[in-house]
């Protein structure tokens, strides 16, 4: 407690330990959960900017970030803005910590930034993210945060299970949650991460106990494929691309289907007609797209010489997936009756005034108690950019360049970085297979999360 007190007090913080340093602003932020206010203004801050250049170009760097992640997340508990600056600066900085240090960094860090982004992603109503984060963490056996990861799982399926209107899936979700807390209270050696899991574990079996006796197996499905098409729904369900609730709760039992259907809500039956006619649209075009990726990463009868292309069906899957969003939007646009111009309709401007970025938003998402709907308008932030920021993630600029590249340039894709040129026009446009590999697998992800995320605010809109 003394070494804190000195580094409170001190003007000059290159005297002390980084360790040192790190454990008193960890204290710090322990108290301002607590008190809910800060006993010394601004000491976190300067902190945690203090340990960050300290800790630049080490593999401790992101632990700095995660300490501003930690103070930004207490200040925005405080606010009633759920949209706060401090909420789109902290998913700002996870989404640059999951891009820089994936594969660069010891596991026990890497697996602490997964662990406090799906932490920040759940209170926005993404649990279908969360789940993705969860699945990249590094498997180490005995590491403290990698013990959380089933935990988590289970906690990020209570959200999900929120959404779900099908009593099947609802239950099928709050068993399996229940069944990963309860396995977390033997795998978790920490008593704090125990207690805190055994808290969620009590909230997962009320909401079971609230639901009732519900018999899971009803609602199975057979997975009657053979062949080519057992392949490939396989593939679907491993990547989590089938339009399936069951899909997110457990990949591997999940039925091979698609469930997603439009419930028709109020009078106005010819607009009924319309969305579910729009949203069965919307389905269509990403099950032909998903086809279309899992052609150039798995069919091995693919090929240039049988007129295929893998590289420009990846191109033209991800200008595809992109395409998807604005037509997300503009099926809010007529499911809330907002009366926007269609060449004005975008993921990016559809929430705001005026749909103009710096307008306050409209009173449909900002008034809103639907967690689906907020879930799809802050994926759409990590997609186009944080109005609220005056910087913007290094995943969304790249995804962002492509984007424009391919739709109004040209993209070459080399086998290797070594085959790219180094300097010039041409290397601004050139990419390795393996990078459009796997941003059209994100975009896809990406693409069927926002269509799940948007059934999901249809139900919560019609109950």
């Amino acid at each position: 407690m003394a070494i804190v007190n000195d580094i409170v007090q001190a003007e000059d913080l290159e005297q002390f330990e980084v360790n040192d340093l790190y454990k008193a602003t960890q204290l710090l932020l322990q108290e301002f959960q607590q008190s809910k206010e800060e006993e010394h203004p601004g000491k976190i801050k300067e902190l945690s900017d203090h340990l960050k250049k300290r800790l630049m170009n080490k593999a401790a760097y992101p632990l700095a970030v995660l300490l501003e992640c930690g103070h930004l997340a207490i200040r925005h508990q405080l606010q009633k803005d759920w949209n706060s600056p401090m909420k789109q600066r902290q998913l700002f900085l996870f989404e640059n910590l999951m891009a820089q240090f994936r594969g660069k960094v010891p596991p026990e860090v890497w697996n602490q930034i997964c662990l406090a982004y799906a932490e920040a992603l759940l209170p926005t109503g993404r649990s279908i993210d969360a789940l993705a984060v969860l699945d990249d963490m590094a498997e180490k056996e005995g590491e403290p945060f990698y013990e959380r990861q089933n935990a988590e799982r289970g906690w990020a399926l209570v959200m999900y299970s929120t959404f779900l209107r099908d009593q099947f899936e609802k239950a099928q979700g709050l068993h399996t949650a229940r069944d990963l807390l309860r396995q977390a209270q033997q795998d978790i050696s920490d008593e704090r991460g125990r207690a805190l899991y055994g808290q969620r574990l009590q909230l997962a079996e009320r909401m079971l106990e609230k639901l009732g006796a519900v018999d899971v197996t009803e609602g199975y499905t057979l997975n009657l494929f053979e062949g080519k098409q057992k392949q490939y729904r396989e593939w679907c369900a491993e990547h989590r691309l089938l339009l399936n609730g069951a899909n997110d709760i457990d990949p591997a039992k999940a039925s091979k289907i698609e469930t997603f259907r439009y419930r028709p809500a109020g009078d106005d039956k010819e607009q009924a007609e319309f969305l579910e006619s729009f949203l069965k649209s919307l389905m269509q075009e990403f099950t032909a797209l998903r086809w279309t990726l899992f052609e150039a990463l798995e069919d091995s009868e693919v090929s240039a010489e049988g007129g295929y292309d893998r590289t420009e069906q990846l191109k033209s899957v991800y200008r595809h997936a992109f395409s998807l969003f604005d037509k997300i939007a503009l099926f809010l646009n007529h499911a809330y009756k907002l009366e926007v111009d269609l060449p004005r309709t975008s993921m990016q401007r559809i929430w705001f005034e005026e749909e103009h970025p710096k307008k306050p938003l409209k009173p449909f998402i900002k008034d809103t108690k639907n967690d689906a709907l907020k879930a799809l308008y802050w994926l759409s932030k990590e997609l186009f950019g944080y109005e609220r920021s005056d910087r913007q993630s290094l995943p969304m600029i790249r995804a962002t360049q492509l984007r424009h590249q391919l739709e109004r340039s040209f993209v070459q894709v080399v086998e290797s970085p070594e085959a790219a040129v180094k300097t010039g026009e041409l290397r601004k446009h050139q990419m390795t297979q393996k990078e459009l590999e796997r941003m059209a697998v994100t975009l896809t992800f990406k693409a069927r999360t926002a269509l799940m995320y948007l059934r999901y605010a249809v139900d919560l809109k019609a109950k």
